[in-house]
């Protein structure tokens, strides 16, 4: 085929399995259904780390964590590292951001040639927690103080996201001469966790609490990320799950009139296009006693992602492990431009327009901190089998069979030692742990300074969306 247009709504913090078409019981999503019956769903899709920035990074450069560096949400791409849009836009193509990318730094393009419409996190660092005096109550409810309000009404996300969608409909209803590659970036279902009120009481009826909830474990390092008890017990995962589930719904419907829109225009212009939906990691949700992300459990780890258009396989549910990092090659093959060098993923093309599935392994990584000190994590998935193994943690490795266990319930490393072993010498290959530290610790410094700077110089932030009054009213229904 030739050429083809393409639109990328990446959501943020969207559980894989929660959408009508990954089989949730519950959550309502029609047109996320849809659009994997017009195209093909990717049933075992994950992030090559569980957290927005480095996640973030790794689609745009196709590399994983230990090689661009960024384990936190403190990190940045290079200004001299290359990203898929900048190969894309050297093809000839407009490279559109219309939203959220959680840029951090000067430069907040990274290959885009367009940006039409803000962010909603601060672009520097040092101007988050306290700082946000923009966000009225909601202070630390986008971050670490997620269960502090939850409820139905809008807020700062709800209402960015609005803006968003409407900047992408206004942008889809005018003429565009060159090919397009437009990333619409939506905050949510990212917390806060406040739903539209009439969504979170639907949804607070109808929500369960997740059977891993009651699991308790003895691994140091997830015992050391669970919420104590008395924080986050049933009445607040229910209240929370209500709210996230609404959040995902209402998602749902800005996907469904972002494609609509996307349809208009490719029929107008008479071009081909090709729709992509992901997200850039998922939401515990109250799984395994967690909120939030930035663990190797599915709920965290995988992603829902979506592909359709012309050329793309109808209905097709694809089982092989893929990762984000195949977003970058997979455009760059489809719109005939140069990938970013030295990629970690591949080209999914074959796949999306019926290729054979294949026997491969996929990586994801982490950063995480116990009792003060950073400890880096990994995942591998092949087949479908899981290993987790945590530095310095080794003992409490875990392996899980996701077909016969994809609740992560039951960990069989020692029982299954045949398999664990391969897995496990696979999962270490070319993991260099103290360079990782090391490079992570003089970044950590550098950071610390960087917060100092910018919470004190007054550097403008021009492209950050400016969080309206009426976006931080408490909750109506609780």
């Amino acid at each position: 085929m030739s050429r083809p247009d393409i639109l990328v709504f990446l959501s943020d913090q969207h559980h894989a399995r929660y959408a009508g078409f990954a089989g949730h019981e519950t959550v309502r999503t029609p047109h996320m259904d849809r659009l994997a019956a017009e195209g093909t769903a990717f049933e075992a899709a994950y992030t090559t780390c569980p957290l927005c920035v480095p996640s973030r990074t790794s689609m745009l450069t196709g590399q994983l964590p230990e090689k661009t560096e960024v384990y936190t949400n403190n990190g940045a791409i290079r200004g001299d590292q290359a990203t898929f849009l900048h190969g894309i836009a050297a093809a000839g193509y407009e490279t559109v951001l219309c939203g959220r990318m959680h840029f951090l730094g000067d430069d907040q393009r990274h290959g885009f040639t367009r940006r039409i419409m803000g962010e909603m996190t601060p672009l520097y660092w040092g101007r988050y927690g306290p700082h946000r005096k923009d966000l009225g109550p909601y202070v630390g409810t986008m971050a670490n103080q997620s269960l502090k309000i939850i409820g139905g009404g809008t807020s700062p996300v709800l209402e960015y996201d609005k803006a968003v969608i409407q900047a992408a409909l206004d942008y889809l209803g005018q003429e565009h001469d060159k090919p397009q590659c437009v990333v619409v970036g939506t905050y949510g279902p990212h917390h806060t966790f406040v739903a539209p009120p009439e969504l979170y009481q639907y949804y607070k009826a109808n929500a369960a609490i997740p059977e891993s909830f009651y699991r308790e474990t003895d691994h140091p390092v997830l015992s050391s990320q669970r919420e104590p008890s008395g924080v986050l017990h049933e009445e607040n995962v229910t209240r929370l799950r209500a709210a996230y589930l609404g959040m995902i719904e209402t998602i749902d419907s800005q996907l469904g009139r972002v494609r609509e829109a996307w349809q208009r225009y490719l029929e107008r212009s008479g071009r081909q296009g090709v729709f992509v939906y992901l997200s850039d990691h998922g939401e515990q949700a109250g799984e395994h006693g967690l909120i939030g992300k930035n663990t190797l459990y599915e709920g965290s780890a995988r992603i829902p992602f979506l592909v359709s258009g012309d050329g793309i396989i109808a209905g097709r549910s694809i089982s092989q492990p893929v990762s984000i990092l195949d977003i970058g090659p997979t455009l760059c093959e489809l719109t005939g431009a140069q990938a970013p060098p030295r990629q970690d993923g591949q080209s999914l093309k074959s796949l999306i327009e019926g290729g054979a599935e294949e026997d491969r392994a996929i990586l994801s990584e982490c950063m995480v901190h116990v009792d003060g000190r950073a400890v880096p994590g990994r995942m591998l998935r092949k087949g479908s089998w899981k290993y987790i193994s945590y530095a310095s943690f080794e003992q409490y490795d875990q392996l899980f069979d996701l077909e016969a266990d994809p609740q992560e319930l039951h960990n069989v490393c020692r029982q299954k030692p045949d398999i664990a072993g391969p897995l496990r010498a696979l999962l270490y290959e070319g993991w260099n742990i103290p360079a990782i530290l090391e490079k992570h610790m003089e970044k950590e410094e550098h950071h610390r300074l960087l917060a100092k700077w910018g919470s004190i110089v007054d550097v403008e932030e021009p492209e950050r969306w400016p969080v309206p009054k009426e976006a931080t009213a408490l909750p109506a229904v609780e």
